[in-house]
C-alpha cells in the first residue's frame, strides 16, 4: 500500500485536470493553424499573474473575475501574436520550423517582460509579485467528503475541465462556427475555396485557446505555494508530452495522455518510491521517459499520429515488390 494514497490519488485527478485545461487547446490550435506554439507556456503564466495582480493591487479574491479577465486578455495576446508574427509568417510561405522558431523568440520575450512588469509593480507596491503565495478565494468552495478534504484548487479544477470539454464539444459538434473550424483543420485551402473566412475564425481559435489556457493559470493560483514568472516553463514537458500524445490531432486523446501523465507523476513515482525507494523529484523523468516511448512507438505525431515509419516503410516496400 502506498504511504498517503488517498492523497495521492487526489493530486493524481488534480493534476489531470490540470493538463486537460492546458493541453486541449494546445491540440485544437495546432491542429486549427498548424503553429508548434511555444507561446503556450506564456499563456499559462499570464493568466496566473492577472489573477495574481488583480489579487495584490487591488484586493480581487473572486476567481470568476479574474478567470474572465484573463481569459479576455491573454485571448487578445494570441490573437495579436498570430496578426503580428505567425500570419506574416506563413504568408511569406515560411516553413514550420521557422515559424515554431518565431514562437521560442515570442515565448521567452513574453517571459522577460512580466519579469519587467513585476519589477515595476514592486516598485510602486513594495509587493513581492516574483513569488507570490497561493491565493484563496471566495467564490469557490471547497468540499469535505468524511475524511478526505477537496481544496478549491480541485473543485475549481474539476469545474473548470467540466465547463471547457462541455463547450468544446457544442461548439465543434454542434454549431456552423464549429465546423467550419473542423473544416478549416482537416484542409485549410479547400475551406478557404469553398467561402469559409479561414484568417476570422484562425484567430478566433487562437482567441479561444488562449483564454482557456489563461483560465488554467488562474486555476493554478489556488493551488500552487507559490507561483513565479517561471511557472508555465515549469509544466511545457508534461503539457506538450500531453499534446504529442494525442498526436496534436485528437482532443479526445490528448485527455487520455493528460490522465496517463499524470498517472505517471503521482500513483507511479508513488510505486517506485514506496518499493524502490526512487525519490519523487524523478516525476519528471516519467514524463521524459512517457514522450521519448511515444515519439518511438508512434512518429511522426505520437498515439494520434498513424503507424509507426518503419511499419509503413515495410509496407510500402511489400506493395512495390507485388507490382
Amino acid at each position: 500500500m502506498i504511504p498517503g494514497f488517498v492523497q495521492t490519488l487526489i493530486n493524481f485527478v488534480q493534476y489531470a485536470f490540470f493538463y486537460m485545461i492546458f493541453s486541449l487547446p494546445l491540440t485544437l490550435s495546432y491542429r486549427t493553424t498548424k503553429v508548434i506554439n511555444f507561446v503556450h507556456a506564456n499563456f499559462i503564466t499570464y493568466g496566473a499573474y492577472i489573477a495574481i495582480f488583480l489579487n495584490g493591487i487591488v484586493g480581487n479574491t473572486s476567481m470568476v473575475f479574474a478567470s474572465l479577465s484573463a481569459f479576455l486578455i491573454v485571448g487578445s495576446i494570441a490573437v495579436l501574436n498570430n496578426l503580428l508574427v505567425f500570419a506574416p509568417l506563413q504568408k511569406r510561405g515560411s516553413s514550420p520550423a521557422m515559424v515554431m522558431i518565431s514562437s521560442m523568440g515570442l515565448w521567452i520575450a513574453y517571459k522577460y517582460i512580466l519579469y519587467m512588469l513585476t519589477d515595476i509593480v514592486h516598485f510602486y507596491t513594495y509587493k513581492n509579485f516574483v513569488s507570490y503565495g497561493r491565493i484563496t478565494y471566495s467564490d469557490i468552495p471547497s468540499l469535505s467528503i468524511g475524511e478526505v478534504n477537496l481544496s478549491q484548487a480541485f473543485v475549481a479544477g474539476m469545474f473548470t475541465v467540466v465547463v471547457i470539454v462541455l463547450i468544446l464539444y457544442l461548439i465543434l459538434e454542434k454549431t456552423r462556427m464549429g465546423r467550419a473550424i473542423r473544416a478549416i483543420a482537416d484542409n485549410a485551402m479547400l475551406a478557404e475555396v469553398s467561402g469559409i473566412p479561414r484568417s476570422l475564425l484562425i484567430n478566433l481559435t487562437w482567441f479561444i485557446c488562449g483564454g482557456i489556457v489563461a483560465i488554467g493559470g488562474v486555476v493554478w493560483t489556488s493551488f500552487s505555494g507559490a507561483v513565479t514568472p517561471e511557472v508555465g516553463d515549469s509544466m511545457i514537458l508534461q503539457v506538450f508530452t500531453t499534446g504529442f500524445i494525442g498526436g496534436l490531432v485528437s482532443l479526445l486523446r490528448t485527455g487520455a495522455g493528460a490522465l496517463l501523465i499524470a498517472f505517471m507523476e503521482n500513483i507511479g513515482i508513488a510505486l517506485l518510491n514506496a518499493y524502490l525507494g526512487i525519490p519523487v523529484s524523478f516525476r519528471p523523468f516519467l514524463t521524459f521517459v512517457t514522450l521519448i516511448t511515444t515519439l518511438i512507438l508512434f512518429p511522426p505525431l505520437g498515439a494520434g499520429g498513424g503507424l509507426p515509419y518503419r511499419f509503413l516503410k515495410r509496407r510500402s516496400e511489400k506493395c512495390s515488390d507485388s507490382t
